[in-house]
């Protein structure tokens, strides 16, 4: 009997790609054999691999522990920064007014006040001190009905030899029984630079202007500067003083005032 011939054209199933490997015969099936039940016998080409367990992500929890659940959004802490937020912008508001009341205090320590009884002299610091206020006359041009011009007069002496040379101006001020302020400007002066003599009397003519109902009871704050010497080398005038004496001198706390 003669074999069946095969129809033209056609081959038996070859693997092509990948080349089968050695032994493997040219004609061998490309279709993986199945495995047979209860044999343990698996393909021989069984497909990728799982990936390793060490790599592989734990399964989530079904049903986790409430401790273990994610935590409420934190409202109180959310409140809590809200409150702080405007308790920052209150303190922002109010914070320059503390801080240039705080510099005030610190620039200008707490004054330290000698009262001088009425027409009569004060010795501070190797100069003797002396004022009178009497009203202006003639009255400046311009001046309102309400408001009263004041002449006064300030008269100061060396008692050694270094109050010779404190030649510099003191600050004056008249100030009123509710401790309201007004500036006082020296419009002449004969005080002695660099000849002046001890015991010799030297004037400060200086006016104010204040309300006309005050006039008669306002009184002469005078601040001495007892650090600037007119024999001091232009090299040292800006040297800062280490001296604790000169230190608390160039804080100019002291105030002499005369009553009236």
């Amino acid at each position: 009997m003669m074999p069946s011939r095969r129809p033209p054209g056609t081959y038996p199933d070859q693997q092509v790609w990948p080349p089968a490997p050695y032994g493997e015969p040219a004609n061998g099936a490309t279709q993986p054999l199945p495995a047979v039940p209860g044999t343990g016998a698996t393909s021989p080409n069984p497909g990728p691999r799982p990936p390793s367990p060490a790599f592989a992500p734990p399964p989530p929890p079904e049903n986790p522990a409430p401790a273990e659940q994610a935590p409420p959004p934190r409202r109180p802490r959310t409140l809590l920064l809200g409150v702080g937020a405007v308790a920052a912008f209150v303190l922002a508001v109010g914070a320059p007014t503390a801080d240039q009341y705080l510099f005030y205090k610190s620039g200008q320590p707490d004054d330290i006040l000698h009262v001088v009884p009425a027409g009569q002299e004060q010795v501070f610091e190797h100069l003797a001190w002396k004022s009178s206020i009497a009203p202006m006359e003639p009255v400046p041009a311009g001046t309102t009905p309400d408001k009263q011009w004041l002449k006064i007069t300030i008269t100061r002496k060396a008692t050694d030899d270094t109050g010779t040379k404190l030649t510099a101006k003191p600050e004056l001020e008249l100030r009123d029984k509710q401790e309201r302020a007004w500036k006082v400007e020296v419009t002449e002066d004969n005080v002695a630079i660099d000849d002046g003599q001890v015991g010799k009397p030297y004037t400060y003519i200086a006016g104010a202007v204040v309300p006309k109902a005050v006039a008669g009871e306002v009184e002469l704050h005078l601040r001495p500067d007892t650090t600037y010497r007119s024999d001091t080398p232009t090299e040292k005038l800006f040297e800062v003083p280490t001296d604790p004496a000169e230190i608390e001198k160039a804080k100019h706390k002291d105030v002499l005032v005369f009553r009236r």
